[in-house]
């Protein structure tokens, strides 16, 4: 059998998942190698408990040189054009031709969406992440607001998350009585992709630690002084300070390729997350999965991750001529800290015959201790 040649773009869950799978499936004659713009990436996801000092930024990355190890070929490139119809990448580090392509370069951030947002802050990457950790820890009373922009965007527990880990950190140093905190969404409830449940929950939750919450409104503009935010239906709030979560886009070399098909993500099958073109997938934020009711997956590393693992078994099974693997199936857990101790898990199972299959758990020890089992196995690439 003459070796096959599988090519990831993309270093975050669902590239590494992909990569990591397949090289377990296939034999050492078919290559599998994955390109990437940086060396390091970085678990967003900690950027909740970052901002308060609760996580270490060096424990915040891993190497994806590590994956040499492994047997796979990393290469440190930006990706310059994808051609579908010539079975190409162009990179610059060189061209990179394919049998198998799977795109997993995740959303871009449009920061020049809302105008002023890049005055404010944010924590949706490292340098944001840090930012606002060093103005916390200026903070010594006033309004903090945390708006976000659009949907969708990457892990919606996280603006929840990043409020309710602010509460903790205001109530260790004594100033929460001296503090307000508001978050503004632009949906009509509070992570509203769990279900009604889940949503009445975390509001209930919010209202408890007296978070404020506007829902139905996004951050439209930020003035000079990043002191004010507008929004969506003519008001504002004047607040100390103000975090966006930004407008995501899916990446414009994705757009160019012509595998969007015009539409603001990538559409794929909803089973095999097979692009348009033959033997083209897509995982994890730049794509979409729809569910019902207009809804579709979470743009999260779980997600990413299980979809990465099954697009490596279909490809796996082709090459093999074997069985194909089961449809995914759209399972994953989120993690939503309420401290340091504390963690709640939301999800569940999305593509069931049933329909979703989605719920909010609550906050518990053990549901943290599942969180940072979560993050030292993502660092050892186990997930």
């Amino acid at each position: 059998m003459t070796g096959k040649k599988i090519v990831v773009l993309g270093g975050g869950f669902g590239g590494v998942a992909a990569a990591r799978t397949a090289r377990t499936l296939l034999p050492a004659e078919h290559s599998v190698t994955l390109i990437d713009r940086n060396r390091v990436t970085r678990l967003c996801g900690m950027n909740p408990m970052l901002i308060v000092g609760e996580r270490d930024v060096r424990k915040t990355g891993r190497s994806l040189g590590q994956l040499a190890n492994r047997g796979i070929n990393f290469v440190e490139s930006a990706i310059n054009a994808i051609d579908v119809s010539g079975r190409t990448v162009s990179t610059a580090n060189g061209t990179f031709e394919f049998d198998y392509l799977v795109v997993a370069l995740g959303a871009s951030y449009d920061w020049d969406a809302v105008p002023g947002s890049d005055l404010a802050y944010s924590f949706y990457d490292l340098d944001t992440a840090r930012r606002l950790r060093r103005r916390l820890s200026r903070f010594r009373r006033g309004k903090l607001v945390i708006s976000v922009a659009a949907p969708p965007y990457k892990c919606p527990p996280a603006p929840f998350e990043t409020a309710m880990m602010i509460h903790w950190y205001l109530r260790r140093h004594g100033i929460r009585k001296d503090s307000k905190i508001i978050v503004t969404i632009p949906e009509p409830a509070p992570m509203a992709v769990a279900g009604p449940a889940a949503s009445a929950r975390l509001r209930d939750d919010l209202e408890r630690r007296d978070i404020g919450l506007r829902t139905g409104v996004g951050v439209t503009s930020v003035t000079p002084a990043a002191m004010e935010a507008g929004y969506s239906d003519g008001s504002s709030i004047a607040a100390d300070v103000i975090v966006t979560v930004p407008v995501h886009r899916v990446p414009q070399v994705v757009a160019e390729s012509g595998l969007t098909a015009g539409k603001p993500w990538t559409p794929v099958n909803a089973k095999t997350l097979e692009t348009s073109a033959t033997d083209v997938f897509a995982v994890g934020d730049v794509n979409v999965v729809p569910f019902a009711e207009g809804k579709a997956i979470p743009k999260a590393g779980v997600f990413a991750s299980g979809q990465g693992e099954n697009v490596a078994a279909t490809i796996a099974a082709r090459i093999l001529e074997s069985a194909p693997p089961p449809a995914y199936d759209g399972s994953g857990e989120c993690f939503l800290a309420y401290s340091t101790t504390q963690s709640a898990l939301v999800g569940g199972q999305f593509l069931t015959s049933e329909g979703p299959q989605v719920g909010l758990k609550p906050p518990t020890p053990s549901g943290m201790r599942s969180k940072e089992r979560f993050e030292q196995n993502w660092r050892r690439f186990r997930i």
